[in-house]
């Protein structure tokens, strides 16, 4: 890791040894004695969300008689997620790996799109449960005035944001290689202008995908809706087994909270200390105390790594049994 890297894993490694310390270790301890053996059914849950997406992802390669079996893409998923959740480079890694690992099955630049494709709906399902919450923890927290226009404008921007990504699928804009022309006239030139032609390739492949297999578009779309429903059922689960138990407005506040907290600080290595700090004040602002929302962090951080060793097993497989 780069210096500056290093410098942001250690500050969130400080924010959360204070959040420990301020919570209290013996409170912390009692969380996990009262999780006890509801975290298997924490996992079960979080597995139907990967299961989800993974039929999700088999069905952006609509069309093609190739398509990788059902198992070896959960697999793929897994490992490729191992990378997006303990590498800096995170997506940026982890995305490609999946494709790379499809090799044998599918072309690179086949994987990759079916992969870009998949990642790219989520974002849109994830959009809109972050817009829905949003505007439902604003109209039920009272906040500071300024809070309050920001958070607004935060909506405003996300709204439209989504609205510029639903018309450049209908009116097949190329607006991200245009960003990347554009930003190629500047200092990031020659290094952006190399990969130009590959992002035209890939939108052309989004497009394609939207317009040529509108149901499979709509199949990717519900059941990436579904896996956003897996993630509320484990909050549901997990703060259930800690004695507080919500309803679906509540659930889908402090989820859309969560994703806008992890997308606004994705720079922190591993989030660490930046997704328990976070929970923390969402959940302090929402009245329900900083305990609950430090222990509902912890254990979703544990329920990752679990899941992204499981990941590292199959990766460390699929990389031994295929030489470079």
């Amino acid at each position: 890791m780069r210096k500056v890297e290093w410098i942001l894993l250690a500050l969130g490694l400080g924010l959360f040894v204070v959040l420990i310390d301020r919570v209290g270790w013996g409170e912390i301890l009692h969380q996990f004695r009262q999780i006890g053996w509801v975290f298997l059914l924490v996992l079960g849950v979080s597995t139907g969300r990967y299961l989800a997406r993974t039929r999700a992802w088999s069905r952006a390669f609509a069309g093609r008689d190739d398509t990788p079996p059902f198992w070896q893409l959960f697999q793929v998923r897994l490992a490729g997620e191992s990378l997006n959740y303990l590498t800096v480079a995170g997506p940026l890694l982890g995305e490609p790996t999946k494709a790379t690992l499809l090799r044998e099955r599918l072309p690179v630049a086949v994987g990759l799109g079916g992969t870009l494709i998949e990642a790219g709906i989520y974002g849109l399902t994830s959009g809109l449960v972050s817009l829905a919450g949003l505007v439902l923890g604003l109209l039920r927290v009272t906040l500071d005035e300024k809070l309050q226009r920001a958070g607004w404008l935060v909506v405003v921007l996300l709204a439209l944001t989504l609205l510029a990504s639903w018309m450049m699928l209908r009116r097949r804009l190329h607006v991200l290689s245009a960003v990347v022309r554009w930003l190629g006239r500047g200092p990031l030139g020659r290094g952006l202008g190399r990969h130009r032609s590959h992002l035209v390739q890939l939108e052309d492949q989004l497009f394609q995908f939207y317009s040529g297999h509108t149901r499979a578009f709509r199949a990717v779309f519900l059941w990436n809706c579904l896996a956003q429903g897996f993630a509320m059922l484990e909050i549901f689960v997990i703060l259930g087994a800690l004695g507080l138990w919500l309803t679906v407005a509540d659930l889908l506040v402090i989820e859309a909270l969560t994703k806008v907290i992890k997308a606004m600080f994705f720079f922190v290595p591993g989030r660490v200390g930046t997704d328990e700090g976070g929970a923390a004040v969402v959940f302090r602002a929402l009245g329900f105390g900083l305990a609950l929302g430090l222990g509902l962090a912890l254990v979703r951080r544990l329920r990752a790594l679990v899941w992204a060793g499981a990941g590292l097993l199959f990766l460390s497989r699929y990389t031994l049994r295929r030489p470079a």
